[in-house]
């Protein structure tokens, strides 16, 4: 694709500013996945025109700053839809339906369901609440109905006639909380979304109620949710993003035996790799032939030469 474009790929790790300033102040477009784009590496950039993400946030890319700068901010909005929603849903499955548990009482050769699960309730019929009904909310809520789920949605940037016509009854927030039997957040981590889930917010929750978290680590407060599980207060958790990744070794939430973890690992399938590496490709090769790409964040003005 590149080739297409008469561009040259040049692969290098850049995890800290340093680094980016270094190698890549001279590119024409950056393609990123985790590296701290700040308004500081935007400002060093003096060719780029395109900066593609490999994947669906931004959080790391000071938008604002490439915006002014003349530089397309892309993603890949459709990125892992199936596999994030399908990764949800199979957490509320393994915490719902204590799989862990019972797999590990198997092995040391217990055979006392109820012993070891504990209390157990029917899906069918519970309440799942989704904040933020994007395109991999909007799937779950799709395949949890198909269980026999209630879904109730809250999500700042849609009328409730919208997600009523999506077929979610529309609720605030603070209700959504207070009556779901599942929440399963689906936010962008930015600086209003950080921590939405802090200490009050997580004992305002539904006691006994389940968390599911495949967006952004920050979402949540990892210590007050630790609190809240160990307290019994929550039933248990399924999580597969965390503020810092991987876990710290005395993140309590490791120990935690009500929670499910897993390593960011929603995204992945094979299909969604090749596809959103497609993608993020067509983002810069558009750009440099001079076109809008398929997939922008931003709108620039056009850059001047420098």
């Amino acid at each position: 694709m590149l080739a297409e474009v008469s561009a040259e790929l040049v692969d290098r790790p850049c995890s800290t500013e340093e680094e980016l300033l270094a190698h890549a102040a001279g590119a024409d477009a950056l393609l990123t996945l985790d590296e701290p784009i700040t308004a500081r590496v935007v400002a060093g950039l003096t060719r780029c025109r395109v900066i593609s993400r490999f994947g669906i946030g931004v959080d790391k890319v000071d938008v604002e700053a490439a915006t002014a700068a003349g530089i397309y901010v892309t993603n890949v909005p459709d990125y892992c839809i199936d596999e994030a929603s399908d990764h949800a849903l199979a957490l509320l499955l393994a915490v719902a339906r204590r799989l862990l548990p019972l797999d590990r009482a198997v092995r040391r050769g217990e055979w006392d369901t109820p012993g070891v699960a504990g209390p157990v309730h029917r899906l069918a019929g519970r309440v799942l609440g989704i904040v933020g009904l994007g395109r991999i909310g909007g799937r779950l809520a799709e395949k949890a109905r198909a269980l026999g789920l209630e879904v109730q949605a809250h999500d700042p940037y849609l009328e409730d006639a919208e997600l009523a016509g999506r077929g979610v009854k529309p609720v605030a927030l603070d209700e959504l909380l207070r009556t779901s039997d599942v929440v399963s957040l689906h936010m962008p981590l930015t600086p209003g979304t950080r921590h939405l889930l802090d200490g009050e917010r997580l004992r305002a929750m539904k006691p006994g109620a389940v968390l599911l978290n495949v967006s952004r680590g920050a979402l949540v407060d990892e210590e007050a949710l630790a609190e809240a599980l160990e307290e019994g207060r929550l039933a248990g958790a399924g999580i597969d993003v965390f503020e810092r990744e991987p876990p710290a070794a005395g993140n309590p939430l490791l120990t935690l035996p009500n929670v499910v973890l897993t390593s960011h690992a929603a995204f992945y399938s094979v299909e969604a790799l090749a596809d959103m590496r497609r993608k993020a490709f067509l983002n810069v090769t558009q750009v440099l032939r001079g076109e809008p790409p398929p997939y922008p964040v931003n709108r620039p003005r056009a850059r001047t030469a420098r």
